[in-house]
């Protein structure tokens, strides 16, 4: 049983990553390709970080499973265990990333880090005064 609450707690954690990748691969302002080569990109860019957030998660596993599991069902709550432990991961690197993200040190920017869009697809805009007013009546 201890080893589904530990597989589900990385299981959790696995996921926010996941999304968070997703999220930033997928997202046009930071200039990372699609697809799996913008996802390695973004791992290589945020391992330093993950591996911070793995370690600190790992050490708050067995408060975040075992008290929390234990309080919830003194109190008469029909939560599982293994419920807690999917929930603990997912929510540990959640809240690790926010920690982190208050720390420049720690912080990842893609932008920085990432070319820039291509270019000749979308060119910048350029403006030489205010744009012209079309369709206005006299």
């Amino acid at each position: 049983m201890h080893i589904v609450n530990i597989a589900l707690y990385i299981l959790g954690w696995v996921l926010f990553v996941a999304g968070q990748a997703k999220n930033s691969v997928t997202s046009k302002t930071n200039g990372l390709p699609d697809g799996w080569i913008g996802a390695k990109l973004w791992l290589t860019a945020h391992a330093v970080n993950l591996a911070q957030r793995a370690f600190f998660s790992g050490i708050f596993y067995t408060f975040l499973v075992h008290t929390v599991a234990s309080k919830i069902q003194t109190a008469g709550m029909p939560f599982a265990s293994y419920t807690i432990a999917g929930l603990s991961g997912f929510c540990a690197n959640a809240l690790l990333y926010q920690v982190f993200g208050l720390f420049p040190g720690l912080r990842v920017e893609i932008a920085d880090t990432a070319p820039p869009p291509n270019q000749q697809i979308v060119p910048p805009q350029t403006s030489n005064g205010p744009a012209p007013v079309t369709g206005a009546k006299s």
